[in-house]
This record gives structure tokens, C-alpha cells and sequence, in this order.
């Protein structure tokens, strides 16, 4: 989620909160205000209508002072000795004609030697209408203050943060293979400023150690090159003289050793070329003349091992990636459903719109098939493998954004490549 999205959720959240706290409680205090002013004005009335029972002869039983205002006497023999008592209840309105909420003072006196119950009652329309407007205006007031909050916000995080966002943008186009240095938009936040300095030198010093790096993985790789390769031409001339069976075994050793070092060599130089994206262009590849011409060049590796290859291709899907990676990929597939296959075993490669699917059979494993695309994890001892293999697979699959699963069960071994 994008921080303006979770600023403006924070500052919807809260604006909430305090508008229906606010609103409560100018609910409560707006109400207590008006029935104050309405026991004062029943207090009042209460005065004035026992002033003009005592002082006038033509008493009715129900008066009716304004509208929506019920003055109401019942006589009584005794004194009942009410107090003045004030509630809130709901009559029938003769003007709305409808049941409203009222305000009640109910008290007993003496007038002319003569005991009374009185009640009186105002309606409380005008508070309700007054309660309901206010709410009208505060509601409105609300939703005014968060749009205009919200586009405020936007506005302001936009302006603000537009140097942020303009090292972002860089810093995803950013290749330590083709590195730029960072043109940064100056800021009045120093923060943005202090950013962009410390990504600077980041950068700098990032570029400067891949290239320190990248120098001396060449430069390694060259001298381990020509020591290697004497040693390898040192023993095949050795294997060729007659020698004891002892002597013969160990120069074997020492020749297996510095061929499987060669091969060590060439898959790790190989691996961190890939994952310094050195193999950046691309063109497109059209899979299914691609696998059969890369499947010619491992027959006698099949007839060595009697193993029967079933191809079965459903479609023709051409993909956007490097030549050269997409060489070391099916040839390492290949290469390794071979290896790890068994004397007349069997291949069978599946080629989808979508997917490459490559099952052959093999011995049991004894690791989880997902720990085999880890450096030098290997499922035995065996010193024909480096176990560079899957980890090779893996990176160049990472880097086409290619998903790939290793699935294994009864000694059936399948990798499924899907883009």
C-alpha cells in the first residue's frame, strides 16, 4: 500500500473518531442547554399561571398558551403535595397531529380554597428541529473537512515528496552492470536531501566494488585457467606411459581432480556473470527448434546409458531471452536428466505454450528436491557433479522471471518451467 493511501486511512480514522466524540458531545451539551432554558421557561409559566388562577374567576380545565404548549388542571379534595417535578414524555399534538416528545412540570397548589394538580407541557419540536439541523450543518462541515483534507494531502505529498519519488524511479532503472550516477531534485526537507546523499555514495562505493570484484573474478579465473589446464595435459601424458598400476591410479586421481576443478571453475565464473547481469541482450527464441538441436548433441550419451527420449511437442512458444543462457539452460536440463538417470532409463521432455516440462528416471532422493538448487548441494558424493548444476537453472530462471519446481516421487524425477 502506498504511504499517501495509509496517511490519508490515519487521517480518515481519526477525523471519524473525533467527529462522532465532537458530535456526541455537542449532542449532550446542546441538550442540556435547551432543557435549561425550557425548565426556566416552565418555572416561569408555572408562576404566571398560578398568579392568574389566583387572581382570575373563568377557570377551564385545559389551557393552551402557544402552540404546542398543554396547561392541564385536575382538582382534588386533598392536598397531594407534589413538588415541582420535571420529565420528558410523549403526547399527541393536536397542531403536527402526531405524537411528540414533550417537556412536563407537574406541581400541586391551592388556588380559591380549592386543591389542583397542574401539569404543564412544552413541546419539544423546536429542540428536536434545532438538534437535527445542527447535526445537518456538522455533517456537512465533515465531509468538507475530509475531501478537503484528503485533496490537501495529496496535493502536499505529491509536492513534497516528488524528490522521493524521483529517486525511486532511478534507483528501479538502476544497473550495477551499466551504473549512473543519481540525479537528485533538490529539496526544502532535509531529510529527502540527506536520502539522497547517503543513496549517492551508496551507489558510488557499490559501483566501485563491482568493478573491483568484477576485475578480480576475471583475473582469477585467467590465472587458475593455464595452471589447470598443464596439470590436465601433464597427466594425460603421464597416463600414457607405461606405468605401474598404482602410479596409473593416482595420476587418474590427479586428473579427475583438475578436470572437476575446471568445471568448478567455469560454473561459479559462469554463475556470478549471471547474477552480475552481464547477459543483458536478449532475442527471441523459438524453443522447439531449439531443444532438437540441442538434443542431437547428447545422443551418444543416450546409447551409452540405453535411455529412450519421448518428445512431445504441443506448441511452439517463442520467449524473450539471452542466447547464451538460453544454451546453458536446456543444455544443463538435458545434461542432467542424463547424468542422474539410470541404465536403461528412461527421458521424456513435454513442451506446452506455457510450460517446459522434463521427467526422467533416476535414483531416490536423499535431500528435499527444493535444497538440490542450493551451491554444492548434491544428492551423493558422486565427483562427477559440482553441484553448480540446479543452481546454475535456478539464477537464469530467476532472471527471465521463469518459475521453476522440482517434483520428485518413485524414483520419477520432474522439472516444470513455466513463464
Amino acid at each position: 500500500m502506498k504511504l499517501l493511501d495509509i496517511a490519508n486511512r490515519y487521517y480518515l480514522i481519526t477525523l471519524v473518531l473525533v467527529f462522532l466524540i465532537g458530535s456526541l458531545g455537542a449532542y449532550y451539551v446542546l441538550k442540556s442547554i435547551i432543557n435549561h432554558e425550557f425548565n426556566e421557561k416552565l418555572y416561569a409559566e408555572q408562576a404566571q399561571l398560578v398568579y392568574e388562577l389566583r387572581n382570575f374567576e373563568n377557570l377551564q380545565r385545559t389551557y393552551y398558551l402557544n402552540i404546542g404548549d398543554v396547561i392541564e388542571l385536575e382538582e382534588t379534595t386533598t392536598d397531594p403535595k407534589i413538588a415541582p417535578t420535571l420529565k420528558d414524555t410523549v403526547m399527541y399534538d393536536q397542531y403536527e397531529k402526531k405524537e411528540l416528545p414533550f417537556r412536563q412540570l407537574t406541581f400541586s397548589d391551592r388556588i380559591n380554597d380549592q386543591y389542583y394538580i397542574v401539569k404543564i407541557s412544552k413541546s419539544l419540536l423546536p429542540n428536536l428541529d434545532l438538534i437535527q439541523g445542527v447535526s445537518e450543518i456538522m455533517i456537512g462541515l465533515a465531509i468538507v473537512l475530509m475531501l478537503s483534507l484528503g485533496f490537501l494531502n495529496q496535493w502536499i505529498f505529491q509536492k513534497l515528496w516528488s524528490p522521493f519519488h524521483l529517486v525511486i524511479q532511478q534507483l528501479q532503472d538502476f544497473q550495477i552492470t551499466q551504473p549512473k550516477t543519481l540525479k537528485l531534485e533538490a529539496s526544502n526537507v532535509d531529510e529527502f536531501n540527506q536520502l539522497g546523499q547517503v543513496l549517492d555514495e551508496m551507489i558510488t562505493k557499490n559501483i566501485k566494488d563491482y568493478r573491483n570484484l568484477k576485475e578480480y573474478t576475471e583475473n582469477t579465473s585467467h590465472e587458475i585457467q593455464t595452471p589447470l589446464a598443464i596439470i590436465k595435459n601433464k597427466a594425460e601424458i603421464l597416463l600414457q606411459e607405461p606405468l605401474n598400476e598404482h602410479q596409473l591410479t593416482e595420476v587418474s586421481k590427479i586428473y579427475e581432480a583438475a578436470t572437476r576443478l575446471a568445471r568448478l571453475k567455469e560454473g561459479l565464473s559462469l554463475l556470478t556473470k549471471i547474477e552480475n547481469n552481464q547477459y543483458v541482450k536478449t532475442s527471441k527464441i523459438d524453443l522447439k527448434p531449439f531443444i532438437t538441436s540441442k538434443l542431437a548433441a547428447f545422443e551418444e550419451l543416450l546409447e551409452i546409458k540405453n535411455i529412450k527420449l519421448h518428445e512431445e511437442y504441443d506448441a511452439n512458444p517463442v520467449i524473450q531471452m539471452n542466447s547464451d543462457l538460453a544454451y546453458i539452460l536446456i543444455t544443463n536440463l538435458i545434461n542432467n536428466a542424463i547424468k542422474h538417470n539410470v541404465i536403461d532409463g528412461w527421458i521424456t521432455i513435454q513442451l506446452k505454450e506455457r510450460q517446459l516440462i522434463i521427467q526422467n528416471s533416476g535414483n531416490s532422493l536423499m535431500v528435499p528436491p527444493e535444497d538440490l538448487f542450493e551451491r554444492f548441494k548434491r544428492n551423493s558424493d558422486s565427483r562427477e557433479s559440482t553441484g553448480l548444476g540446479l543452481s546454475l537453472i535456478q539464477r537464469i530462471c530467476d532472471q527471465n522471471r521463469i518459475k521453476i519446481q522440482y517434483l520428485h516421487a518413485n524414483k520419477m524425477h520432474e522439472l516444470i518451467l513455466t513463464w
